[in-house]
């Protein structure tokens, strides 16, 4: 009986852990292989950001659909901006 009751115990503690560990662990987006992949860069995202009047880009991600992310300032106000694969730059969220 007391082989039983250390067993359940264990795999209580078990699963507190597993479920503290993924709480904590940070999600992460999965890319597809088929996922279409563009060439471009950082460098290309930001000069074209600011070309649609955008300043202080900072970009800080490439989606797995080849569009760059980026927060920046539009008229003062801080944006997310998206440059997508097809080339246009768009203001995103709230």
């Amino acid at each position: 009986m007391r082989w039983k009751i250390g067993l359940f115990g264990g795999a209580v503690s078990a699963l507190m852990i597993a479920g503290a560990l993924s709480v904590t662990a940070p999600a992460q987006a999965a890319c597809w292989a088929s996922d279409p992949v563009n060439a471009t860069t950082a460098d290309q995202a930001a000069r074209a950001m600011q070309q649609a009047g955008y300043s202080q880009v900072q970009v800080y991600e490439k989606g797995c659909d080849s569009a760059w992310h980026a927060h920046a300032l539009l008229n003062g106000s801080p944006v997310n901006v998206v440059w997508n694969r097809d080339g246009q730059i768009l203001t995103e969220g709230d």
